[in-house]
């Protein structure tokens, strides 16, 4: 009689205590699997939700600076060897061997500009990417959709008279806003001069207590023009997805495209994601290991119960001839037909349940995947786990006399 026939057929005697095991092990799995999908989903939102505060990486021109001091009088230092940034830069971040993780690139032109008679900071921005990377501002009226059309900071649509503060909360509507920062106001006027040429304002940004509430905003290729500067750059301002790699990798990447660039990481919130996902991936595999650690006992203590059980027939099968290692290869066998069940089963358990309780974990509504990675380690989790659990049980049964048999009989 073959063992692993023999092993199979005690499966089939033993249904009940066999299923027990098996849905032990597929709870045990199932609660592993669960945790990770739900922690690779929740790691994706956090590295998603951090990239809205903006920029990562900044890259501005390089230059030399001299601090003059004489007689012991300081005077306004001055810039030298200024080198410029070009649009075809932009094409050349993304170009880098990390460009995959590269959320956002946003460039500008930044100048003083004359405004109905008032000194202004102009800014010409690509609108698409400068508005994914401000997601915290709150535009009243519409974005930008032509060169002519202009956003205003909530202090310089202010001074040019292009807002009027209401005395009251008004109702929310198109020219209407109560931000939650700075008084009420109304849109009155959609037309400015700036650099002595009519434009539109096709909204107002509410108050962020940032540099943008005293600047005007404008298409880059139309800001370039106006303020003779065609082709340049002041600024790159760059979000990088860091999950996979270290920013300090992205920044050397541009820094060998753009040798005449100084290209720096907001160390601060790259440190604040890399903590947040590490926290968040130690506490998925604290509970993963206690969990692992639950399944082994249980499976241990089954095993143990299994061998008192059938000391009667692990007898007999020594007295008729079966060896050590025979005895020992049909309780393997057993355990790793059930665990290689229980660790399919708990996968899909888990996938379903993490399916199930994502929702309320994520406000951003993360897409479902379906993990099929983790269906290799679920059940080699499950094979290695009871295979361990399983080793003493089976070598004390492989180790029982066979004169046991005589006396149960």
């Amino acid at each position: 009689m073959r063992v692993s026939t023999l092993a199979f057929a005690n499966l089939r005697r033993r249904k009940a205590k066999a299923l027990f095991l098996m849905a032990g092990i597929s709870i045990g799995i199932g609660t592993i699997v669960a945790l990770l999908s739900l922690s690779s989903s929740i790691q994706e939102e956090i590295g998603a939700q951090l990239d809205r505060f903006g920029a990562n990486i900044v890259i501005v021109p390089q230059s030399n600076r001299l601090a003059l001091d004489y007689g012991g009088v300081s005077v306004p230092g001055v810039e030298f060897d200024v080198q410029q940034l070009h649009n075809e830069d932009i094409e050349s971040i993304r170009q880098i061997r990390y460009r995959d993780r590269l959320s956002v690139i946003a460039p500008k032109v930044v100048s003083t500009a004359d405004a109905e008679g008032q000194q202004v900071l102009l800014a010409g921005v690509d609108f698409k990417n400068e508005l994914k990377l401000r997601r915290w501002w709150k535009i009243t009226g519409a974005k930008p959709q032509t060169e002519q059309d202009v956003l205003l900071g909530y202090e310089a649509a202010r001074g040019l008279a292009v807002i009027r503060l209401e005395s009251s909360a008004t109702h929310k509507s198109e020219h209407h806003a109560s931000p939650d920062d700075g008084a009420p106001f109304t849109l009155i006027r959609t037309e400015v001069t700036v650099a002595g040429q009519p434009h539109r304002v096709s909204g107002v940004i509410a108050p962020t207590g940032g540099p943008e509430d005293r600047m005007i905003f404008g298409s880059l290729q139309h800001v370039q023009t106006l303020t003779n500067r065609q082709n340049q750059i002041n600024v790159i301002e760059v979000s990088a997805l860091c999950k996979g790699c270290p920013v300090e990798d992205i920044v050397a990447q541009i820094q060998e495209k753009l040798p005449n660039a100084k290209v720096s990481a907001i160390q601060q919130a790259v440190k604040t994601r890399a903590e947040m996902v590490s926290r968040l991936a130690k506490f998925s595999a604290s509970v993963s290991v206690i969990v692992l650690i639950i399944g082994g006992l249980m499976i241990f203590t089954t095993m143990m119960g299994s061998v008192v059980e059938r000391t009667r027939e692990i007898g007999v099968l020594r007295a008729i001839g079966f060896r050590r290692k025979h005895i020992v290869a049909g309780l393997l066998i057993e355990v790793i037909a059930i665990s290689a069940l229980g660790g399919y089963f708990g996968w899909a358990a888990g996938i379903v349940a993490s399916w199930a309780a994502l929702p309320y974990f994520s406000e951003a509504g993360v897409e479902r995947q379906l993990h099929p990675a983790l269906l290799g380690m679920a059940i080699l989790s499950a094979l290695l786990i009871a295979s361990i659990s399983s080793i003493y049980p089976a070598l004390r049964a492989s180790r029982l006399d066979p004169s046991e048999a005589v006396r149960s009989i």
